[in-house]
């Protein structure tokens, strides 16, 4: 009788089971009718989900019941979303895409620029990339360097691109320069970024040639874009190692409100690693956000950021003059940040955009017992018009303005400088035919401290060789100030110069990317420091006279491969850069390679997503030849090299979703061969004593977990 009902149980069960299956399936083509292969059709806010195959037909199945909105996405094609009252049976769904404006079938110009937003066919790093990318550790710029083009320099703050140092480098948030994207320097130690991935829907990182709109950089423009009006509200919250996090989305109308926090202690984490730097107050602090943001359909959005923060840290470091003896480096940091801006379409053919932007940073320091403090501040306007002239051809034109300082002190010691900038720039894109483009643009650029003003002709172009593939060259002329270290020591030169020459080939798909670039970069006017000899210190006293007699090159070769159709729910891509460079400049004796350069870059990384236990497996392999470093023991000028660099992290993702809740619980391992990689060597001034220049951790362990009501999309996993 007890086995009967057992029975008769599992036949019920399995009999509502099957009618709570519901099944949607169908066809995807694109306008003409073509098949779509590959399409992602999923559930919203589900990791239920299936590809279309070849014939772009596909069948899904779910037991979940209600209104359900089904996503219909494929790279290169707008994003297709109808909602569906799911009840346990059979519905057909065939959906016709349409190609995204900016798809490949016409010429797009890309030399020297990795752009990666949600409609474009040569994405590259969405968000969802950077925070699965294993190594990265969630952190933007850990992302980027993965990417051709830059150097890891684990012992620095900043991004390294092409041969130039950080400082030749600017990153900006909704056109506006962000003055202290990182959080505060500790000596041998690189900094993360202040902000989230998910804070922003587009990247464009050019890592030369890069558009008119932007100057004061002599390498690189990192460009990001902050998400537009969410669609729903939101809650969600973090918990790992290093800290605790909360955000909450409230969606009206026509407007929405973001807000944001989080704390970090580092001190659980310290206690288990085992760290080459002595912490005697390990990182810790919290911030805080708020975003506004009103849309009025497609004619007007306005957005508005506003952040704090504040953090702390405590080292022991080694004087490298005195054997045995220790010194404190202590920081106290406060940062704070705002940036709004304002896009208006008058018409289909012009529209206007307007964004200010201020942020405000005190560090104060204690160097053995000594304080230091440094404040900074910016405020920085702009304001563009951009115009289509014709259906082939379209015009931009902007002005740009800001007001920056910089004060320091040291001791009984104090310095400070005020700086007023004005640019005007203007760019024209053409497109007679759609194998064919060009743009051509000038940036005219003013310095009050300076005194000068410089003008900077850029131009690019690019023709399509084939369906999938094009050819791209750009070239121009870019300025920036002399480093702060010279405005702080009073010292006054001229700008410094750097001429690019790029060509570019690129195959795109789909599912692949194939990417060459090779460059030259000529610097000019660099600035030099007279009748002195070479300090490696980064923190030293400018006394001596400057001009700007300094000069070098960098020229090299990218490569980029990105593959997602090899296997399905594999992602990998290989990106390996070679440079060659040398300069004369600061306090360099003689031209040679700085410190900073790895002549060869490797980075491999694959990810894949197991969808029976929806968990996602991802590793990165990072090599680097090893970088050059000062002896004052040998003759030769930066001749010897470190130990290449190398290093294997990995990480496992568990998604998974609970009605409307989305959840990740996610482990990660860097350096997993716990190599003990250096970046160089420090000598004391006598060149008796030398210490290696390590990370902080050789090898680290991090866990953590992230829920969410946030809309995800299923393929970007």
């Amino acid at each position: 009788m007890m086995k009967t009902m057992l029975l008769a149980l599992a036949a019920l069960l399995m009999t509502n089971f099957g009618y709570a299956q519901s099944t949607v399936k169908g066809k995807v083509t694109d306008l003409q009718g073509n098949p779509i292969p590959g399409a992602n059709i999923y559930l919203l806010n589900t990791t239920i989900g299936v590809s279309a195959n070849k014939e772009g037909e596909f069948m899904l199945s779910t037991s979940e019941f209600g209104t359900r909105t089904v996503v219909v996405s494929s790279i290169g094609y707008e994003t297709f979303q109808q909602s569906m009252e799911l009840a346990g049976k059979e519905y057909t769904l065939d959906v016709k895409l349409r190609e995204a404006t900016s798809e490949l079938s016409e010429v797009v110009i890309t030399a020297g620029t990795i752009e990666a937003t949600n409609d474009r066919k040569v994405a590259v790093l969405r968000p969802l990339d950077i925070v699965t990318t294993a190594g990265a550790q969630g952190d933007i710029i850990g992302a980027i360097q993965t990417l051709p083009g830059t150097t890891r320099v684990g012992e620095q703050t900043g991004l390294f691109v092409r041969g130039g140092d950080a400082s030749e480098a600017n990153v900006v948030i909704d056109g506006m320069i962000v003055q202290n994207f990182f959080t505060s320097d500790v000596p041998g130690i690189a900094q993360r970024s202040r902000f989230s991935p998910f804070q922003f829907k587009g990247t464009a990182f050019s890592s030369g040639g890069y558009s008119a709109r932007f100057g004061q950089a002599l390498s690189s423009v990192l460009e990001l874009n902050t998400n537009d009006r969410p669609t729903r509200s939101t809650l969600t919250a973090g918990l790992s190692m290093s800290g605790l996090s909360r955000a909450a989305t409230k969606v009206f109308n026509k407007s929405s409100l973001e807000i944001t926090g989080n704390y970090i202690n580092l001190t659980p984490f310290y206690q288990l690693a085992n760290t080459n730097f002595d912490f005697y107050e390990a990182p810790n602090g919290g911030a805080g956000s708020l975003r506004w943001v009103t849309q009025h359909g497609d004619k007007s959005i306005f957005k508005l950021l506003a952040s704090h923060g504040g953090f702390g840290s405590g080292t022991e470091l080694p004087n490298i003059n005195v054997a045995g003896e220790r010194f404190r480096f202590g920081l106290k940091n406060s940062n704070t940040y705002t940036n709004g801006s304002y896009l208006h379409h008058f018409s289909n053919r012009t529209y206007s955009f307007t964004a200010f932007s201020f942020g405000e940073n005190t560090d104060k320091l204690s160097f053995g017992g000594t304080p230091s403090e440094t404040n900074e501040w910016r405020l920085q306007a702009r304001t563009e018009i951009g115009h289509d002239l014709n259906e082939k051809s379209s015009l931009l034109t902007g002005i740009e303005w800001q007001r920056f300082n910089v004060a320091r002190s040291f001791d009984v010691f104090a310095s400070k400088f005020d700086e007023t900038q004005v640019a005007i720039y203007s760019e024209l894109e053409w497109k007679p035919k759609k194998n064919f483009g060009l743009k051509a643009g000038v940036r005219g650029e003013h310095s009050q401290l300076l005194n000068q003003t410089a003008l900077g002709p850029r131009v690019s172009s690019a023709i399509k060789t084939g369906k999938n593939s094009q050819v791209s060259l750009a070239g121009g002329l870019f300025y920036q100030s002399p480093n702060n270290r010279y405005l702080l020591a009073g010292k006054r030169a001229n700008f410094q110069q750097a001429a690019h020459y790029i060509a570019n080939y690129q195959w795109v798909t789909d599912k692949q990317t194939f990417r060459v670039e090779g460059y030259h970069k000529s610097y000019g006017h660099l600035v030099r420091e007279l009748n002195t000899s070479y300090n490696p210190n980064p923190y030293r006293w400018v006394t001596t006279d400057i001009d700007n007699s300094g000069n070098g090159y960098a020229q090299g070769v990218d490569v980029f491969w990105r593959d997602r159709k090899l296997l399905k729910n594999l992602d990998y891509w290989i990106s390996y850069s070679f440079v060659d460079t040398e300069r004369l400049y600061e306090n360099f004796t003689r031209t040679a390679t700085p410190s900073f350069i790895s002549t060869h870059n490797l980075n491999v990384i694959a990810k894949y997503f197991i969808e029976p236990i929806n968990t996602n497996v991802a590793a990165t392999y990072s090599y680097a030849s090893g970088r050059p470093y000062y002896d004052p023991n040998e003759a030769g000028f930066l001749s010897n090299r470190a130990p290449h660099y190398e290093n294997l992290s990995i990480s496992i993702s568990y998604i998974t979703n609970i009605k409307e809740v989305f959840a990740v619980f996610y482990a990660g391992v860097d350096n997993l061969l716990d190599r003990k990689n250096i970046f160089g060597y420090r000598y004391s001034n006598d060149g008796t004593q030398r210490y290696p220049v390590e990370p902080a951790l050789y090898r680290s362990v991090f866990v953590g977990m992230n829920i969410s009501m946030s809309a995800f999309n299923r393929d970007e996993i």
